[in-house]
């Protein structure tokens, strides 16, 4: 689909979604469309999702690898306030024929993209890693053939402020969702959704600045 086809359907969208599931300041008008493509693909057919649920210090629980994943408030638990806010943060994973049902501890699901602190935390012991150093350089001394050519790093934290996740990409956008404490992102056109996350979008120059100066000392 080109620019020009993507535009004519933003009304349309707009309509179907509403401006308010967006944080502007974060979102382009095409990172804002993306986000509606994504959302949905999910409704209708699902998407392929890696989902991932973490303890308060974020150890990983469990994972489910889903060919086809729609997650959503679950309606039997949703409530709303006066002003239609949801206030039940009970959700639903639903997954091929079946569903999970989940509240309380930190859930990630993405699907495109590889999650980099997985890889990381094979083969350093993230506990006995010198804190002298921030977490991100290292990982971007490890990874720097893939990072150069991205302009941005989402880190992804437990809910006791932990690393459980990071991603990269040159287009990131934030997005709000209907579902309470959860929010979407859409990175290089692939969906990440966070449920009782922190997270913080660094510019990459800033990681390889940290790194350049270290190594100059």
């Amino acid at each position: 689909m080109n620019r020009l086809s993507k535009l004519m359907l933003l009304g349309l969208a707009a309509a179907t979604v509403g401006l308010s599931q967006t944080h502007d300041a974060n979102a382009s008008v095409f990172g804002w469309f993306d986000n509606f493509e994504l959302t949905l693909e999910s409704k209708t057919k699902g998407l392929p999702l890696t989902i991932s649920t973490y303890d308060f210090d974020g150890q990983k629980i469990d994972q489910v690898k889903a060919k086809s994943a729609d997650i959503h408030t679950d309606a039997a638990m949703s409530k709303t306030d006066k002003d239609f806010n949801e206030q039940s943060s009970v959700i639903d994973v639903d997954y091929g024929n079946k569903r999970m049902i989940h509240v309380g501890s930190t859930l990630i699901a993405y699907e495109g993209m590889k999650n980099y602190e997985d890889q990381f935390s094979k083969h350093i012991n993230i506990d006995d890693h010198q804190k002298s150093v921030p977490l991100l350089n290292s990982m971007y001394q490890d990874f720097s053939n893939q990072w150069n050519s991205q302009s941005k790093v989402v880190m992804i934290r437990s809910q006791s402020g932990k690393p459980i996740a990071v991603f990269t990409g040159d287009n990131v956008s934030i997005h709000q969702t209907e579902m309470k404490n959860a929010t979407k992102f859409v990175i290089n056109g692939h969906r990440l959704f966070a449920y009782r996350c922190d997270y913080t979008v660094y510019p990459m120059s800033s990681i390889k600045d940290s790194v350049h100066n270290k190594v100059t000392k």
